[in-house]
């Protein structure tokens, strides 16, 4: 007992936090693309469960046991039996209910955590899926029609319903912000004012892996080959015809081409929300400013996750149905 989905949607795939220290091994770290969604997610529905991840087209589910959900990540038009429901409110859904997730209406990528844990075996250390190596998740791939995926019983699934809080993943300006990458020597400084001063548009041929950029052509002087070296998350890699490539979470462990800057920490959540035609601006900043605007992010963060226990908000319409009956009671009042 647990889901069967109905259909896959686009890309949706197990993952959790990411796979750690394997990646002198040759394993990409992998992950969810947007890191603080996914901790949002997991703080609401209290257990150590993975989340799916859906891109731009979000699954169809039928639940075949009673469960609870939350969705958080970009806001999709997402309907349970047909009635509309929000992000980051735990909800509750009834065995034989249709969760609906349909397409992105902001952002690009969404999350959906279970009360009753997904079933998912760990590979090493992590329930992340890697599709380019068929590593980890359900069956190392995307999910796909009529699969079905059994959950953990958990007694204490029902813990956090109707529990919510005010979140918006995704950011109001395309502005990246980004520090000196372990070639800037081998671009001019024509080259580096150029990667600012006008926008770049993510390119069709863009996944998890990395986003292909339109824009500005930005050739290193002397040619774009090196000796492989590991990469970083991040990393923009300008290859012989100077069209840059941010690596992304599903990234190579090596590689071999110039990169002249590397995304800053925070705006990676940021880059996480934007699909293909979607416009970036790239603003170069320093390792202080970045870690200054990360440590202050992730203050008000975690005292957001805190409020989920010490001081959490109801959402009365996910807490059906005899919360939906009260909730409507006092609306008309």
């Amino acid at each position: 007992m647990g889901i069967k989905i109905i259909k896959p949607g686009l890309f949706t795939t197990v993952q959790d936090k990411g796979r750690f220290g394997f990646q002198h091994l040759g394993f990409s770290g992998s992950g969810a693309m947007d890191q603080f969604s996914y901790d949002l997610g997991r703080q609401l529905i209290a257990n150590d469960g993975p989340s799916l991840e859906f891109t731009i087209i979000g699954p169809t589910i039928q639940f075949t046991q009673n469960n609870t959900f939350v969705l958080t990540g970009g806001q999709f038009n997402a309907k349970l039996n047909n009635d509309k429901i929000t992000n980051n409110s735990v909800v509750l859904a009834n065995k034989g209910d249709i969760l609906e997730l349909g397409p992105v209406i902001r952002g690009a990528r969404g999350y959906i955590f279970f009360g009753h844990s997904l079933d998912i075996e760990k590979v090493a250390d992590s329930y992340s899926t890697h599709t380019r190596s068929g590593v980890g998740g359900f069956y190392g791939r995307a999910l796909k029609k009529d699969d079905h995926i059994q959950v953990v019983q958990n007694s204490n699934y029902k813990v956090n319903l109707g529990k919510s809080i005010d979140y918006d993943a995704v950011e109001q300006d395309n502005i990246i912000h980004i520090i000196e990458g372990p070639q800037v020597d081998a671009f001019s400084e024509e080259k580096r004012k150029n990667l600012v001063e006008s926008e770049y548009k993510i390119s069709d041929q863009s996944d998890r892996m990395g986003y292909r950029l339109i824009g500005n052509q930005i050739p290193p002087e002397n040619g774009a080959d090196i000796i492989s070296e590991p990469v970083g998350l991040g990393s923009i890699q300008v290859p012989n015809d100077g069209n840059p490539i941010i690596l992304l979470n599903d990234k190579q462990t090596v590689g071999g081409y110039t990169k002249i800057a590397t995304v800053s920490q925070l705006d990676l959540k940021k880059l996480a929300q934007f699909k293909p035609g979607d416009m970036i601006q790239f603003k170069w900043t320093s390792v202080d400013e970045a870690n200054e605007m990360l440590q202050s992010f992730n203050q008000k963060f975690s005292d957001k996750l805190d409020s989920v226990t010490n001081a959490p908000i109801f959402n009365m319409h996910s807490m059906r149905p005899t919360s939906q009956k009260l909730a409507k009671l006092i609306e008309e009042e």
